[in-house]
């Protein structure tokens, strides 16, 4: 007698076992999730599949296919409150994205007129709230409903010094110290340039350290302004600061400045942190966005060139051509790891959040002023994504 063939449950149950029971099948299942979230409840199935999404190997795959995705922008101009610009979400990234804005209501309301963030960081706010007798300071989650973590007031700066003034704090990489930042007092008397910085680690703030060069000042350059206001990022223990000419440089090691060269007809340019070591130089060519890698000390290798055009070609764009004279495309942010920037089509207005991976752009609801401030913070989803904890001492579950 023939044998009855299997039921298609059995079947493809088995099917279904054998193709998720191979450990390389299930990396390429898990890789093709676009979204951290997705990936987290993937993890919830079994101890197996969550070792396999958190394995760091697997997160390094991961988001180089899925970059964080971008929540939206954070935008303070002149006296003004600040704004909260969204970047359009799929429905699921909808809570955390509530989340987020429910965090960054008090900075946009009346309170925000006492309150001001100085960076953020991998989900983390560091504020300053003002207050009698002397203002307070705190790391803040963006997304995840925890105290705030208080920290120090910092070391008061020199009050002997002459000259233009003006206070930075940045926050540093976590590792295991998510209250790890960096105060930091430029002084410019032209052409002298100082810098007072204090880092503060698990909890306590070093002595301040001090660095001073001079300048090379041209006519009309307004360097000091451009010192003062220009973006300054924080890359291991490096400071950053991005003239219209060069880049100024800040050892927080041996506390000591250098000079680092800009590539030829940089002109609207965003620098970014680099995933491993240096850092990217982003800049509009007309309607071209060109992506520079270097090592941070001048030296550029242009990785990629990439057409604003072709990129917004599925928005509807009114006017590309701007009055003569001005640039057509402004850079106004950029992501860690050159993975997303912020730009502003200058003749319509339109900003716009570009994944440079995909080379796909989202219409921003919402614009930036022509005369932003430098206070511009872009504001994505955490990373890595938080998993469950793995339960040792009970395998079974």
């Amino acid at each position: 007698m023939a044998r009855t063939p299997p039921s298609p449950e059995p079947a493809t149950a088995a099917a279904v076992a054998l193709v998720l029971g191979d450990d390389d099948l299930l990396v390429e299942i898990l890789l093709r999730l676009d979204l951290p979230t997705s990936l987290v409840r993937a993890a919830l199935v079994c101890r197996r599949w969550l070792r396999r999404a958190s394995a760091p190997a697997f997160l390094r795959r991961f988001r180089a296919l899925h970059p964080p995705r971008v929540l939206g922008l954070l935008v303070e101009s002149g006296s003004n409150l600040p704004r909260f610009l969204p970047v359009p979400q799929p429905e699921e990234l909808a809570p955390p994205a509530r989340r987020a804005l429910d965090t960054l209501a008090p900075f946009m309301g009346t309170q925000g007129r006492s309150m001001h963030i100085w960076d953020c960081r991998s989900c983390r706010l560091l504020v300053e709230i003002s207050g009698w007798p002397s203002n307070t300071y705190a790391v803040r989650s963006l997304l995840q409903q925890v105290p705030d973590r208080p920290l120090p007031s910092p070391p008061p700066p020199s009050s002997f010094y002459a000259g233009c003034r003006s206070n930075h704090m940045f926050l540093l990489e976590d590792n295991g110290d998510v209250t790890s930042c960096l105060y930091l007092t430029l002084t410019i008397d032209v052409p002298k340039v100082r810098a007072d910085f204090s880092i503060l680690q698990s909890g306590v703030w070093s002595v301040r350290h001090t660095a001073a060069t001079e300048l090379q000042m041209v006519p009309g350059d307004c360097l000091p302004l451009q010192i003062m206001n220009c973006q300054k990022l924080v890359v291991g223990r490096k400071v950053y600061m991005l003239t219209n000419s060069f880049i100024l440089g800040l050892d927080l090691v041996d506390g000591s400045f250098f000079i680092a060269e800009l590539p030829d007809g940089a002109r609207s340019r965003r620098l970014s942190r680099a995933q491993h070591s240096g850092l990217y130089l982003i800049d509009a060519a007309g309607f071209h966005l060109r992506v520079w890698r270097g090592e941070g000390m001048g030296q550029w290798i242009l990785e990629d060139t990439i057409s604003v055009r072709e990129a917004c070609r599925h928005i509807d764009v009114p006017r590309w051509e701007p009055d003569c004279g001005y640039l057509p495309v402004c850079v106004v942010e950029a992501g860690d790891n050159a993975e997303f920037v912020f730009l502003k089509l200058i003749a319509s207005g339109i900003v716009c959040c570009l994944q440079l991976a995909n080379r796909i752009a989202e219409k921003v609801d919402g614009t930036v002023p022509d005369n932003y401030s430098n206070f511009i913070i872009p504001i994505t989803m955490v990373w890595p994504p938080i998993f469950p904890m793995l339960d040792e001492a009970n395998q079974e579950h």
